[in-house]
Formats: C-alpha cells, structure tokens, sequence
C-alpha cells in the first residue's frame, strides 16, 4: 500500500518548511502540500487506496481543518488516515476539540520540530503507526 505524507497549511513559509522536515524524518514517503483542506480532501479522494500522515492547520479560509476532519471520519477507509494539527492556535479549547477526533494521534505548535516528531514515537517504517 503506497504511503504519502500531506501537509496542509495556507501559509507557504509552514508549507516550505514543514516539508522540508517531513522529507527529512521520512525520506522514501512522498510528502505534498496543499494550501487548503479542500484540495487536500479531493486528493485523498483521488487515492483511495493510499495510506496518509496528514499534517493539518487549523485556520484556514475555504476549508478549515475541522471542516477537513468532518469529511474525513465519514470516509470508509478513514483508518488508514493519521492526523498531525499542527496549528498556531493558543485556545485550549482546539486541543480539548482534537480529543473528539481519533484520527488525531498529536496536537503540535507551530512550526512543527524534528524534536515534536521524535517525542511521538513515530515508527519509522511508516508515520501513520504510531508505536
């Protein structure tokens, strides 16, 4: 099963960098950004049969990232997605959110660290699992 790390984020410096971090740790995972929930969810559509790390922000215009996770618990194939927020936000209340979701395995700060990522126990074989 072919697997793909999607970073969503409307700011292209996070992009840039978040990926740059991603090819880095992950370096046989493609990893591609989208600059809204919507093209990513669309890309996910596309590729059904992949498995997926998503590095997700929260605010963002068009789609935000709980209108993205909303759609994406309905997916039949939602266990084969992994989900990173990555966000700016200081409101407790997003984290508390993110608790709602169990396709939410971190909730990180941006940018997003190599140190974040280690701490998490990410099985190097694929970043979806998490050990």
């Amino acid at each position: 099963m072919e697997k793909k790390i999607l970073i969503i984020d409307d700011d292209e410096i996070i992009l840039f960098l978040h990926q740059t971090i991603a090819e880095d740790l992950f370096p046989t995972i493609p990893s591609i950004s989208f600059k809204s929930g919507k093209l990513a969810y669309d890309y996910i559509l596309k590729n059904e049969g992949a498995e997926f790390l998503l590095f997700l922000d929260i605010n963002m215009p068009e789609m935000n990232g709980w209108q993205l996770l909303d759609l994406l618990v309905d997916l039949p194939y939602r266990s084969q997605l992994t989900v990173i927020m990555v966000t700016s936000s200081v409101n407790n209340s997003d984290k508390l959110k993110s608790y709602n979701y169990p396709l939410i395995k971190g909730f990180l700060t941006k940018p997003l660290r190599i140190s974040d990522l280690e701490g998490m126990s990410i099985d190097p074989q694929f970043p979806s699992f998490f050990i």
